[in-house]
């Protein structure tokens, strides 16, 4: 198994991957959704790292190994969640129902003006929600990601609506945060999925499926940062063009001193696994981490909290956030 989903290399050629994309959206959906069985096939085969982490992961799901059959569906939901991406990035979204459950906690903060950080996962479709979702009601939504293990198939998505892209940061860099303080203050939204750690950044260990792994510290991190509400969100593919997209309250506002860091980091990420499972077991098929998730073997030992995301970032966030708050405009 790979010890960490970022040094896995992306199987896909840049020829097949525009082949896909021209036939998608020259011959339309259902064609290209028919060549997806060979293309998930294909993959189920010779992706041996990727087909043994699905395994473990549907697993712990039902409880006993996966039947081929049960392989297959979750790599084949995973391709019609990346076919959809095509269409969510060329806007040819005409066709898709997508139903928005409990957006009423952000229809309360979009009258407010306030702004809040949504935190999400790999599940279903983060970009149909951004794509569509919040596109359409016209929220400025600002991203963190890390650094791309799927640099061909982002490229080609980059090509077809390169203003998606625009509001993509990577994080790790110290410049990672500069004004999103001002972003938020204004009213805008700053998105990440936390179910995703990196050797080297703040972690922490919590109960998921039956069995400790690590999650991000990230996202309480910067909640207490920018001292704005959290909103979780996951976004369940439910077949055909359909989607439901489920928003829930993590916290109003997030506040930890160097006494209690620690333990609200736990807390509030171990709710985030919570909820994070209760829709892995809603929609098995919809999550999409294919490598070995529970993995301990790169750490010895928890890796220490801090009060910032690393001290580079915070030398460089301290002063943006001091101008901001006299009113003064950032450079």
């Amino acid at each position: 198994m790979s010890r960490s989903w970022i040094n896995q290399k992306e199987r896909s050629t840049g020829f097949w991957l525009r082949t896909i994309v021209w036939i998608a959206l020259r011959l339309g959906r259902p064609i290209a959704r028919a060549l997806l069985y060979p293309i998930t096939a294909y993959f189920l085969i010779f992706a041996d790292r990727a087909r043994q982490a699905s395994a473990a992961y549907l697993t712990r799901i039902f409880g006993r190994p996966p039947s081929g059959r049960e392989l297959f569906r979750h790599y084949h939901t995973f391709a019609e969640a990346l076919l959809d991406r095509v269409f969510v990035f060329a806007e040819r979204d005409e066709f898709f129902q997508i139903r928005m459950h409990g957006f009423d906690l952000l229809e309360r903060l979009i009258a407010d003006k306030q702004g809040f950080l949504l935190v999400g996962a790999h599940v279903g479709s983060f970009e149909i929600l951004r794509g569509l979702g919040l596109r359409h009601r016209g929220l400025s939504v600002k991203a963190l990601v890390y650094g791309e293990n799927s640099p061909k198939i982002n490229a080609i998505f980059r090509t077809l609506n390169p203003d998606l892209f625009k509001d993509i940061i990577p994080v790790g860099t110290a410049s990672a945060l500069l004004g999103l303080d001002e972003h938020i203050a204004n009213g805008g939204v700053v998105a990440l999925l936390g179910d995703r750690s990196v050797h080297g950044e703040k972690r922490v260990l919590c109960r998921f499926l039956g069995e400790d792994a690590w999650f991000p510290a990230a996202p309480v991190l910067l909640a207490n940062l920018f001292k704005a509400p959290v909103i979780l969100f996951f976004c369940l593919h439910k077949g055909g063009a359909d989607y439901d997209v489920h928003f829930e309250l993590l916290a109003e506002r997030i506040e930890c001193s160097r006494k209690n860091r620690d333990e609200k980091i736990r807390a509030f990420m171990q709710h985030y696994a919570d909820r994070l499972e209760h829709y892995c077991r809603q929609a098995p098929y919809n999550w999409f981490n294919f490598y070995d998730f529970w993995d301990k073997s790169d750490s010895t030992d928890e890796q220490r909290m801090s009060d910032a995301l690393s001290p580079e970032m915070a030398r460089n966030f301290e002063p943006r956030r001091a101008s901001a708050n006299r009113g003064s405009p950032t450079s």
